[in-house]
């Protein structure tokens, strides 16, 4: 199976944007009828609410150290599944382990970034 071959440069679909759209007119004749017409508005830019909240996080948890590489392995291990049991990351286990011992834990150190929503 070859592949086709393909073109040097890519249009430009801007400069064309009226040409394009009327190439897609065809198109809509198979689209649903309650289908929206209209070609979406350019995205603005700035921050989505998302990104303001992570923002809000990590201005409030502060600077940010790793600390794991100083822990025995079997402890890293036993601290990792009892975090897998009760259904957080390691990091917010040992967290919640930390503030219970009465360090300056905040709640929002509690947060784990990877799991809030992208946007």
């Amino acid at each position: 199976m070859s592949r086709r071959p393909t073109p040097a440069t890519l249009p430009n679909l801007e400069d064309e944007d009226e040409t394009f759209r009327e190439s897609l007119r065809p198109l809509t004749s198979v689209l649903p009828k309650d289908r929206k017409l209209e070609y979406p508005v350019k995205r603005m830019p700035g921050r989505t609410g998302a990104a303001r909240e992570i923002e809000r996080i990590e201005a409030a948890r502060g600077e940010r150290a790793r600390y794991e590489y100083v822990l025995p392995k079997r402890v890293a291990q036993a601290l990792a599944v009892e975090a897998a049991t009760n259904g957080v990351s390691a990091t917010v286990r040992l967290l919640q382990i930390l503030r219970s011992s009465g360090l300056p834990v905040i709640p929002e150190d509690l947060i784990d970034l990877r799991k809030l929503p992208k946007r």
